[in-house]
Formats: structure tokens, sequence, C-alpha cells
């Protein structure tokens, strides 16, 4: 007999394939959820993620006690369990689909439920394992020799996001926002030290009057936003890095720079 093929019947547990379906469902739901949760709750991400994010965790969570409950059951029917998957993948399309909507899908067959949950199944999986991307990320700033610098590898966020300088000092924030303008450069880790010492200008900074929505707030800080229209731009994102040099006092100087996704 074919190891794939499905029975009629009234009761998954009498199958040995939906049963591995079962089984297979809730350990996807119960990754993605704990991946999810950890993502949320580390230190780079603090007080950003977004609120698909959180939906998306109380989704899982949700269908998590839902299907931890059906492999517990003794009895169960197919058709039971095809209508929780086919709304769980129903509630995923509204994170996961460009048009927000469920994908059409077969009518429940009890005659023919091999053909049925074969259809079902790699959908419900392919939505479970579609990774939110964080609206806000996070670019560690490194100090070495005098000049700041942080690595950028992912090539979607250097052509399409919008990239954030928060500043805060032991200063008033309107001198700051004056000042640091003025006295800082950035640029690719190659160029930044001749652009310093013959004054060439950087990447030019705009200076924003309210903290973006994405990131979290801190009292005190400052917020620049990185010009990417010029040369020094191009030539830093080929770099793959960013390089800063901060120059004159600014006491007990915190830096965060932040991709956000458009």
């Amino acid at each position: 007999m074919d190891d794939d093929f499905i029975p009629s019947c009234q009761n998954i547990q009498v199958s040995k394939k939906l049963r591995v379906y079962l089984k297979e469902v809730q350990g996807a739901i119960g990754g993605r959820a704990s991946d999810l949760a950890n993502r949320i709750g580390s230190p780079a991400q603090s007080g950003i993620a977004d609120v698909a994010e959180f939906m998306m965790l109380q989704l899982l969570n949700r269908n998590q006690t839902r299907f931890t409950h059906h492999a517990r059951r003794s009895q169960l029917h197919p058709e039971d369990f095809y209508l929780d998957l086919a709304g769980l993948l129903g509630e995923l399309m509204t994170f996961t689909e460009p048009s927000r909507l469920p994908c059409p899908l077969d009518v429940y067959d009890h005659h023919d439920l091999t053909k049925i949950f074969k259809t079902l199944l790699p959908e419900v999986k392919r939505a479970l394992h579609t990774v939110l991307s964080p609206r806000a990320v996070n670019l560690p700033l490194h100090l070495r020799d005098g000049i700041w610098q942080a690595d950028i590898h992912d090539t979607e966020l250097l052509q399409s996001a919008t990239f954030v300088l928060a500043v805060a000092a032991n200063m008033p924030v309107d001198q700051i926002q004056r000042q640091f303008i003025q006295q800082s450069k950035i640029s690719s880790p190659e160029k930044i030290r001749n652009m310093v010492s013959v004054q060439i200008p950087g990447i030019p900074l705009r200076a924003l009057m309210v903290a973006p929505r994405q990131l979290p707030y801190h009292s005190g800080f400052s917020y620049f936003e990185l010009d990417k229209s010029g040369q020094a731009w191009t030539e830093m994102a080929a770099a793959g890095a960013v390089a800063l040099h901060v120059s004159g006092s600014f006491p007990d100087l915190n830096m965060q720079l932040w991709a956000i996704r458009g």
C-alpha cells in the first residue's frame, strides 16, 4: 500500500499519515512561536516589535494549544482536523500573502483524504516557515581607533531601508541637534580617515524633529536620517559597512544606528 494513502476514516488516530501530519504541524507551530518570542524579547529588538509580530505570536500561541489538545485526544474526525488546518492557514495568510487574503482550497472530500491533506499540508508548512522581518533593525556600532563602525550584510536593507542614527549625550538636546551634524563624518571605512583629515563631505545627515515611530522612544535622544542620494552613500553601500567619526566634545556619547524597512 502507498505510504501516503489515507483511507476514509472517522478518527485520524487510525491513520499513521494523519498522526504524522498532526505532529508535524504541532511541532512547526511551537518552533515558530518560540523563535518569534525570543526575537521579540532579544535586547537588540527590545521595545520595537511591530504590532504584527505580537499578533502573529498570539495566533501561533492560540493554535499551539489547539493542536496540542488534538494530539492528546483519542478521537478526532478528519474533517475537524481539516477545518482547523484551513483556519490556521487562513490566519497565517493575513501576514504572509501580499493580498492578505486566503488562497482557494479544495472542498473537503471524505472519500479522498489523501488528495485533500496532501494539497493542504504543504501550504500550511510554507506559511508557517515564512519569517516576518522586523521593521526596525539595530546595527551595532563598534569603536576602533577612534572610528565607529557597523557592518551591513543585508543588501536589501542597503537598497530599500531608511537609515537613522540616534544620538544622546550629557548635554541639551537642541545643542546636540545643532552640533552633531557639523562635528561628525559618515562614509565607508576605506574613506573615513581621508574625509576627516581633508574635510571632505561624507554622507549628509538630516535632523528629524520626532523619533521614527518604528524605534523605541528614549528621552534625550536626537535622531538623524542618513541621506542616500550621494556618491558617499554609494561607496558605503558597496563596502557593506558604515564608518562614523565624531569630533568635538559630546560627554557620555551614546549612539544607535537603525535601518527601518520600507
